[in-house]
């Protein structure tokens, strides 16, 4: 029943779409969008390495047609140092991210390089150091060998989520090795210190904290999260020579003590994953809202992120 609903809600939100961009101007405001991974084919896609769930299946390719998209529709592509210093409200702004610390993201750098716009990469700086593999990917694949359904392993997941990082670490180990935290190649590997270093020196890239070890920040106490995301602050900074100003909350999960633990240790700019726009004024800049940018039809996303009436946030809430 809800495929069925959540079906017919994504119909009604594309027709809404539509009917609202022929009929009205769209407000001017930032959007944030929310990537993860690049994969440079449907091969890629489809290896059975990393969960693309998570992942949204989207190629170079769709990320190029993604930025031309904005651009020909008059979109503004900012870096985060622009949010801070001010943006006027007179136009329409966007701003990529992506999450994680993939060693894939450098595929970005020359459609960023092409289109001259900048984006922002959070990095969670244990796997990067440790040379680990993704939890969620470890699970999938370990399952996938198994011969788990897609459902069950959704379903384990979901429970996993909510532990702190060394319980998850502790169960994939238990059940699956110690091995299992080994990546398995270029697709699912984080970036090692060394080339996260010279990543973080190309023009358009811009390097944010995503806290030490990917933590659902919300589960930890208050001295956890200042751990989670001081040591991840410091071991960027060790990394790349400049300490981020942005955080991004894995999960998009976080509270008013979390904002201000981030503000003490020095960011000014905290992103969710709540899927709307950021209208003017903005007021409140750690609770910033994204967008989550899927590969295949990209237009129809597209306008439905652009349409100031939407029900996206409805219907991923229906899917989480």
């Amino acid at each position: 029943m809800k495929r069925i609903i959540v079906y017919f809600l994504g119909k009604i939100d594309r027709l809404i779409s539509k009917i609202y961009l022929a009929l009205f101007r769209e407000r001017n405001s930032l959007s944030i969008f929310l990537f993860h991974s690049l994969f440079r084919d449907e091969k890629e896609i489809n290896s059975g390495v990393v969960d693309i769930n998570p992942q949204q299946a989207v190629t170079v390719e769709h990320f190029r047609r993604f930025i031309a998209y904005y651009l020909k529709e008059g979109y503004i592509f900012i870096s985060p140092g622009d949010i801070l210093k001010g943006l006027k409200n007179d136009k329409k702004y966007a701003l990529i991210t992506f999450d994680d610390g993939y060693y894939n993201n450098h595929l970005a750098v020359p459609v960023l390089n092409e289109f001259k716009v900048p984006a922002i990469f959070f990095i969670s700086a244990n796997n990067i150091k440790e040379n680990k593999s993704f939890w969620w990917d470890i699970l999938y694949r370990e399952r996938k060998k198994q011969g788990v359904s897609i459902e069950k392993i959704y379903n384990e997941r979901k429970e996993l989520m909510n532990k702190i990082a060394q319980e998850k670490e502790k169960y994939l180990i238990d059940r699956f090795g110690a091995q299992s935290l080994n990546p398995i190649g270029d697709i699912d590997r984080p970036f090692s210190p060394s080339e996260l270093a010279d990543f973080s020196k190309e023009k358009y890239v811009f390097i944010g904290n995503h806290t030490d070890n990917h933590a659902m920040l919300t589960e930890y106490s208050s001295s956890g999260v200042k751990m989670e995301i001081s040591n991840a602050q410091n071991s960027i900074y060790d990394i790349t020579g400049s300490a981020p100003d942005t955080i991004a909350y894995p999960y998009g999960k976080f509270s008013e003590e979390i904002a201000d633990i981030a503000k003490e240790i020095g960011l000014r700019v905290g992103l969710t994953t709540v899927s709307k726009k950021n209208y003017f004024p903005i007021k409140n800049f750690f609770g910033l809202s994204r967008f989550v940018v899927y590969g295949g039809n990209l237009k129809i996303l597209c306008e439905s992120f652009r349409s100031d009436i939407q029900l996206i946030f409805l219907i991923r809430k229906l899917f989480s």
